[in-house]
Order: structure tokens, then sequence, then C-alpha cells
């Protein structure tokens, strides 16, 4: 490539072949966020990633191939980081469920953030196999792996015996991701925005607090 001044200015592209695929996912994920699935054209991905929209093609099929890799890269990243974060076996339950819903929530970041405004802006429908896929690898796992750990502590005596694991396990995630989906509309005026680490926080201890033995 020349710039402007003659000199030449090597491309991209030519600099890092071997990360084409993943910033691609990566500039695909901020679009499909910003615009929505169904309103996002391949140009515009092709642009965000200053390639051409043959380059798209030459890794990626179709545009919900696309969607989807970018839903399973966002996910595997996920799940290292979470088995990471409950991996010390240790340290009691408790401990490991304070590490696990940080790290499932919040370290939410931009990326996590655009994945969950994507899905809820239409993915259930416009493609719903992706929105399985995202469910069965992503709330439905962080759900077994917490319920998991609950039961681990009731086993040991930390926990009382009489708890649901998978309805408390699925009722603390679900609140605090809607939460989290939510609070750019808090800001906005809709309503009260709470501190995040503080939300995350007194979540779980509510949470830990009715599960331990009176």
């Amino acid at each position: 490539m020349i710039t402007d001044d003659g000199r030449a200015r090597e491309a991209k592209w030519e600099r890092r072949p071997d990360e084409r695929p993943r910033e691609l996912l990566d500039a695909a994920l901020c679009v499909f966020a910003q615009r929505g699935y169904r309103n996002t054209r391949l140009e515009e991905v092709a642009e965000a990633a200053g390639v051409t929209k043959g380059t798209i093609y030459h890794y990626f099929a179709t545009k919900e191939e696309l969607l989807r890799r970018v839903i399973e890269a966002h996910q595997a990243d996920e799940l290292d980081q979470l088995e990471a974060a409950v991996g010390d076996e240790t340290a009691c339950a408790s401990v490991r469920i304070q590490r696990l819903v940080r790290q499932s929530v919040g370290e939410t970041g931009s990326a996590r953030r655009n994945v969950l405004r994507l899905l809820l802006q239409g993915i259930a429908h416009e493609v719903p196999s992706v929105h399985l896929q995202w469910l069965e690898k992503g709330p439905f796992k962080a759900w077994r792996i917490l319920a998991a750990l609950v039961r681990d502590g009731q086993r040991t005596g930390e926990f009382r015996p009489d708890v649901d694991a998978d309805v408390t396990a699925r009722t603390l995630l679900s609140g605090l991701l809607l939460q989290i989906v939510w609070q750019p509309e808090l800001v906005d005026g809709a309503g009260t925005p709470v501190g995040e680490q503080r939300l995350i926080d007194e979540a779980v201890e509510f949470f830990l607090h009715g599960l331990r033995q009176l």
C-alpha cells in the first residue's frame, strides 16, 4: 500500500495473515451488535475490518456462518476463563462461586455486552439455531457449573441440603445478566442505575446467605 507521501506502507492483512479470521470475527461482532444481524451487510463488516468483501468469503461461506463463528469464538474464550476461575478445588464452594459469578457477569467488557445486545436484538427469531447454540454453550453451561458448586457445598456441609441447586443457579445468573444488559437504558433515564460491582457483590452475598447453614 502507498501512502499520500509516496512511502510504502505494509497493508494490515499482509502484516498479520494468521490473525485475519479472528480480526474479522471481532469486527463482525461490533457491527452485528451496532446494527443488528438482519440489517448488517457483509460490506459493512469488511469495511470495519479494513478488508474487501471477498476476504470475508474466503473464510466464511455465509453471513450466518460468520455469526455462528462469532458466537463460538466468544464462548470458547469465556469457557476457558470460567474453568480457570473455579479450577482451584482447595477453595471452599463460597469462594469458587464468588469467582465464577464475577468472571461470568462482572468481567463484562465491551465484547460480552456486544454479544448480549446482539442476541437480544432478534437473533432468537432471525437465526434460532444460533440462539440455541448460544444458550447451550453459554447460560446453560454457566448454570450447570454454578449448580455443581452449590452441590459441592451441600456435600461438605457448607450449604443447606434442602436448597434446589439448579433453580438457585439459574435465578442468580439470569437476574444478574439481565441487570447488566439493562444498565445502558437505566443510565439514559429509564431508572436509577446501580454500580456494577455493587450489584454483583450484593447479589452474590445475598445468594450465599440463603445457601449457608442456619
